[in-house]
């Protein structure tokens, strides 16, 4: 995909994972709608995408909630006039055993990880069905790989994105959407550092390490599709 131009939505973008991809995307020339639920962090991604020269919108936005959802897309098809990549990044983590599962944790991880997710895209997906070419990346998790027992909700949720990625998958080959999902291992995150999660500094990849796994995406022969990439710092031992 020729990315200078076309416009994407990444959710979660004020930090992060998210806001990695975002800067990464406008450092392409693309159009970037930054998606989060506190605008004074997404309005400072926008500030450094405008001053790479390229165009943005910050739309604050809660994706668990369906008004939200219909608000932000409009805003992006109002001010560019269409959608071409879909970056779902946006995610919660609790620190939750089976002992101590609670049901506001678990529904919130739901709401936002999964439900958030799939309804952001099916949204998303019928503005891009007029587009010669889409794509939609959902990024995902090694906790749906191997589930977590110390954060029970965040894996199960990242289970239900895994199957979210196929149904998506297999209906966006109808419109020329192609969807992916990216599956970091442990990445050095406010989100991780406030968490009970220890890891070792050796072992963290960066967030810019995520972004360039989404150029590669884009940026790969729209004859094919790379359905699931799994990322690991490289001193992380996977086996």
């Amino acid at each position: 995909m020729q990315l200078k131009g076309k416009t994407a939505i990444v959710t979660g973008s004020g930090r992060g994972i998210g806001k990695a991809i975002a800067l990464a995307l406008g450092k392409e020339g693309m159009n970037v709608v930054a998606v989060s639920r506190t605008l004074l962090e997404i309005e400072n991604t926008i500030s450094e995408i405008s001053a790479m020269g390229s165009s943005g919108l910050a739309v604050k936005a809660d994706i668990s909630k369906n008004e939200d959802i219909n608000l932000l897309v409009k805003a992006a098809v109002k001010k560019y006039d269409g959608i071409d990549v879909l970056v779902n990044n946006a995610s919660v983590l609790k620190t939750d055993g089976i002992e101590n599962l609670n049901q506001e944790d678990w529904d919130l991880t739901m709401s936002i990880n999964l439900r958030g997710t799939a309804f952001l895209s099916k949204s998303v997906m019928e503005v891009m069905k007029r587009n010669m070419a889409s794509y939609v990346i959902n990024i995902c998790s090694t906790a749906a790989l191997g589930a977590k027992p110390d954060v029970t909700s965040y894996s199960v949720s990242k289970y239900g994105v895994t199957g979210l990625t196929e149904a998506l998958y297999k209906y966006g080959k109808n419109f020329n959407i192609r969807v992916s999902a990216i599956y970091p291992g442990v990445t050095d995150t406010e989100m991780l550092r406030n968490s009970d999660i220890t890891c070792s500094p050796d072992v963290l990849m960066k967030p810019e390490d995520i972004a360039y796994c989404v150029l590669f995406l884009l940026k790969s022969s729209e004859r094919m599709v790379v359905k699931d990439l799994v990322p690991w710092a490289a001193k992380f031992d996977i086996i």
